[in-house]
């Protein structure tokens, strides 16, 4: 009896310590929602060839670091797989290069080859947020939302664009979303500024 109560401590604080372990271990996600650009572009390369969603999260890190040639790299590490991701990949690169037709386009190729897929959506609504093409924007964006409710940047980039489209209400719910899920942001700041003048 003592054994078996031993054994079932010993499991029980093997979870703790599991449970305990990941608990400070923040995932890439949400490195970038805290604005810890430079530890999540480490943890990308450190884990190079794991998700071509971590390839993904280090160029969007970069662009926050206003590194663009390292931003572009990763993007093309995308490319290079080919497929829906290859053509995120080609998205960014035309993003960086300001011909957001060409990443608008490459965005819906995308799409067209999986269209549940909330960073296809999320990239095609970025890119239309640069073309000032605010109504596919807020689709897409919206759209990467319902996909992946705790995407905090979809709902980020949603409400500019519904505040572009001057539907305060859409864009005040997904800022709120925004501040909701990454209360520790570098842009919550910001945001709380744009709600306050939307309630003017």
């Amino acid at each position: 009896m003592p054994v078996l109560r031993l054994a079932k401590w010993s499991a029980v604080c093997l979870v703790a310590l599991s449970v305990g372990l990941s608990a400070q271990e923040p995932s890439i996600q949400q490195l970038y929602e805290t604005g810890q650009y430079q530890a999540l572009v480490d943890r990308a390369a450190e884990g190079r060839a794991a998700t071509p969603e971590d390839t993904y999260w280090a160029a969007l890190a970069f662009l926050k670091m206003e590194n663009g040639a390292a931003s572009a790299a990763e993007y093309r590490r995308l490319q290079e797989q080919g497929g829906a991701w290859g053509e995120v990949g080609a998205s960014g690169v035309a993003m960086l290069d300001r011909n957001y037709g060409e990443a608008i386009a490459a965005a819906q190729r995308a799409i067209e080859m999986s269209p549940d897929h909330p960073y296809l959506q999320y990239q095609l609504g970025v890119s239309a947020l640069g073309a000032d093409d605010y109504g596919l924007a807020s689709q897409a964006l919206a759209r990467a939302t319902e996909l992946k409710p705790d995407f905090a940047y979809a709902h980020y980039y949603a409400g500019q664009a519904f505040q572009k489209l001057h539907n305060l209400s859409k864009a005040s719910e997904h800022y709120t979303y925004f501040l909701r899920l990454a209360p520790e942001s570098p842009d919550r700041g910001a945001v709380m500024a744009v709600m306050r003048a939307m309630r003017k």
